[in-house]
């Protein structure tokens, strides 16, 4: 019995002096020895909650929709910002007249006067037009460009037709424009759709 628990102690040691390293190097494997092994240890940090880098948002895109009505046009603006897009209606100016004409006659009786001497002048083309405030004036021409008007002025002031001028006005906007504005593969894709309702609507590039 006696040399059993001697026998059993000295087991117990020589585990112990192994366990330490007494007797050798240990396993790599052992948790102090990966803890020695490991680099810059005490600059590991668990983080928490990372969120994935976010998607690439798709390109911006813009054109400029043409040939639409007024209504038409307020229409399209409503549809695009439906699809997440923006719509500015945008008016289209028709080039200034240039208007060869007789202008302030402050009434009837003088517009008629006029008139009359126009005509024994054999000026055939003459258009009375009433003005607020019972004035008149008489359009005797009407021309895309200054200088075509002034050149028709001359003609009348060598016929003795002295108290025409020349007057350069703006035209009424007629069809609008509409620029439109959203993502790329969104507009690209839609507004091709949304126009088809209006047989005369273009899509062109939206101006710099």
């Amino acid at each position: 019995m006696r040399l059993l628990f001697f026998l059993l102690v000295l087991a117990n040691l020589v585990f112990f002096a192994w366990a330490q390293g007494y007797l050798g190097a240990t396993g790599e494997d052992r948790e102090p020895q990966r803890l020695a092994n490991q680099l810059h240890a005490d600059k590991l940090r668990i983080v928490r909650d990372v969120q994935p880098p976010a998607a690439k948002k798709d390109d911006p895109a813009c054109r400029l929709v043409n040939g639409l009505t007024v209504a038409d046009a307020e229409t399209l603006r409503v549809a695009i910002a439906a699809i997440g897009g923006e719509a500015q209606i945008l008016p289209l100016a028709e080039p200034a007249l240039h208007l060869v004409l007789i202008a302030d006659l402050p009434n009837k009786v003088a517009a008629d006067k006029k008139t009359a001497e126009l005509t024994r002048f054999a000026v055939a083309q003459q258009k009375l037009v009433a003005l607020e405030g019972g004035r008149y004036e008489i359009i005797l021409g009407s021309f895309p460009t200054d200088a075509a008007a002034r050149d028709f002025l001359q003609g009348l002031v060598k016929r003795g037709i002295k108290s025409a001028r020349v007057d350069s006005r703006d035209q009424p906007t007629s069809r609008p424009r509409v620029e439109t504005r959203a993502p790329a593969s969104t507009l690209l894709q839609q507004l091709p759709k949304l126009i088809a309702p209006y047989a005369d609507a273009t899509i062109g590039e939206c101006v710099p």
